[in-house]
């Protein structure tokens, strides 16, 4: 490996405030004129809702330039591969909702292009001699990465809806790549966080980290990441192939081979993006679409919303509505845990999981007025083969047309392993952490699993990511909706379809309302924990959280739960919200 800090064409941090010259430039990425004539609209304009200004003003860029949510959301999510390297990346994986008004059927197409296992990996490849789990080696070693799935999906999407040709949707992110993007204060003090957290690995791990060489830089500072850009030139010039065969292959599989990964040439060649079936449910009459496993999102929102329907829902944000939501969450995570997995190697009782009787079932066990204790809970049983069928990042598109993107991505950990390819400037990720290393031991977000979600090659890690569209009893759609978050994902996504459809919220003020989490099994301690917002702005009242500890839940606090992008259809026009707490755009052609 190259010396640290010595290696040519890596990053440039140029830490001056921007001057009028260089801000034309940048604006020039998101705005781009020329195109197809813009189509007939259904409703008034389209709107992106995305983590990152520049990556939002980049989508709205190809809504006017006459593409469509799907085409938005290719060049917005390599746009977010430059801008928020935090949690998307070339490196990474994801999944995707697409709901296209043409089909006339209401239909939602599902798109997994999650990462998978390499060929080499093994089930016990993250234990010592004693069968204990090794403290971080799923996170930040070159074993920590799974195939990355990012570009075959893109690839996969835009063959299936897109209108624009594929090197016009790559262009805005080569140009962000190339002549840089402003660092906001967000941006600029989690690259400093994750510069600390990679800095205070063990030798070991920390030998294999290159992240400084690449990443840094104060507010209002440009960053330039020339290596990325021309891997992005190569994609946008060549298509999805040139990752997964080309030059960039070849230099991902010799970082590999020099660090001791598990990545190689026939991993990347065989890697392929599956459409799937959505999970669907009814809340309150309203249907509920989100992501099939391996994606736990969608059965865990169904089963989560379908016993919360049994109950007459306590006053937002009261104790009574937070111990009910903290014990229907105790017994969806239970069963996440048993039940849910890569389904090309695992049976997952989708149908049962999300069936209303089951949901009848499980929220008899829910006391209203006495905490259960997590030990206690266990996963529902089903036959074997019954019958069928955090730091993260999210954004949601609506065109002009009523066409409608959904689409979660992340590298797992912010910034992922902390791994650069070398040459090829993109970072990968560490999404190995997600299986179930060894069965109930939990992972860096405190999720269990079992032999369902156990190491295996070509096997997909489960994920919480829950990209989300809601559409009215009568049919149109109302929300499209995301977060990243880990399992927070999906209580995040829970309750702001709960302040929309049960207290009549509008987004603005169902994505503003606190947050709190609550999952399963208890913690190593045996404590019961429910987690809430630390900001004041989001702080659950004294007296609310009085009564919580009363009823026996240890309370922590997370400075933010969640970072939701959604947008909201109603009366013909399309409303897009980001989540203050952390930052992001909304952005209208």
């Amino acid at each position: 490996m190259a010396p640290r800090l010595q290696v040519e064409n890596r990053s440039v941090i140029r830490r001056q405030r921007l001057t009028p010259f260089t801000l034309l430039i940048l604006l020039v990425v998101a705005s781009a004129c020329g195109g197809p004539t813009p189509r007939e609209t259904t409703l008034a304009r389209g709107v992106v809702s995305a983590p990152e200004a520049q990556a939002a003003e980049v989508g709205a860029a190809i809504l006017r330039q006459g593409g469509n949510a799907v085409d938005a959301a290719v060049a917005v999510q390599f746009a977010l591969c430059v801008t928020n390297g935090f949690g998307a990346g070339l490196g990474g994986g994801g999944f995707m909702l697409v709901h296209d008004p043409a089909a006339g059927d209401g239909s939602v197409a599902t798109l997994d292009y999650r990462e998978k296992a390499p060929a080499a990996a093994t089930r016990d490849m993250f234990l010592d001699e004693n069968g204990e789990v090794i403290q971080n080696m799923g996170l930040y070693t070159p074993l920590a990465s799974g195939v990355p799935g990012t570009v075959r999906g893109m690839a996969a999407a835009w063959e299936r809806y897109g209108s624009l040709p594929w090197s016009r949707l790559l262009e805005p992110a080569v140009r962000l790549a190339r002549v840089g993007f402003v660092l906001d204060s967000w941006t600029a003090d989690s690259l400093k966080k994750s510069s600390d957290k990679f800095a205070a690995l063990p030798a070991p791990l920390l030998r294999h980290v290159e992240f400084d060489d690449y990443y840094g830089g104060e507010t209002g500072a440009v960053l330039q990441l020339p290596d990325l850009a021309d891997t992005l030139e190569r994609i946008a010039r060549e298509g999805a192939d040139e990752f997964y065969l080309g030059h960039t292959a070849e230099l991902l599989v010799q970082e590999m081979e020099r660090n001791g990964g598990l990545i190689t040439a026939a991993d990347l060649k065989a890697y392929q993006a599956v459409w799937r079936e959505p999970v669907e449910t009814r809340y309150r009459g309203y249907r509920v679409v989100s992501m099939p496993p391996p994606s736990s999102g969608g059965i865990a929102l169904a089963e989560f919303l379908n016993m919360a329907e049994t109950f007459p829902l306590p006053l937002s944000h009261s104790a009574e509505q937070i111990h009910l939501f903290a014990e229907i969450a105790k017994r969806v995570f239970a069963d996440r845990a048993e039940h849910m997995g890569d389904p090309d190697f695992h049976h997952n009782p989708v149908a049962q999981l999300t069936d209303k009787r089951y949901a009848r079932e499980r929220a008899a066990e829910v006391n209203r007025h006495e905490r259960s204790d997590p030990a206690s809970i266990r996963a529902g049983e089903f036959p074997p083969n019954g019958a069928e069928g955090r730091d993260t990042t999210h954004f949601s598109i609506v065109d002009d047309h009523g066409m409608a993107v959904a689409n979660t991505t992340t590298l797992n950990t912010a910034y992922g392993s902390g791994l650069v390819v070398d040459g090829a400037g993109f970072l990968l990720n560490s999404q190995m952490d997600d299986f179930s290393a060894k069965p109930g031991v939990p992972n860096d977000y405190g999720v269990t699993g079992s032999e369902a979600n156990e190491i295996a090659p070509g096997k997909r890690p489960l994920s919480s990511m829950t990209p989300t569209m809601v559409f009215e009893p009568a049919g149109a759609l109302l929300l499209v909706l995301g977060s990243p978050g880990g399992p927070s994902i999906i209580s995040t996504v829970a309750q702001v379809i709960v302040h929309v459809v049960d207290g009549h919220q509008d987004l603005k003020a169902a994505v503003d309302l606190p947050r709190f989490h609550h999952q399963w099994p208890p913690s190593p301690e045996g404590e019961d924990l429910l987690l809430v917002e630390s900001q004041p702005e989001y702080s659950l009242p004294g007296d609310v959280l009085a009564e919580l500890s009363r009823l026996g839940y240890t309370i922590r606090t997370r400075e933010n739960l969640g970072d939701v992008q959604a947008v909201m259809i109603q009366d013909g026009v399309a409303t897009g919200v980001f989540d203050r707490r952390r930052t992001g755009g909304v952005a209208y052609p």
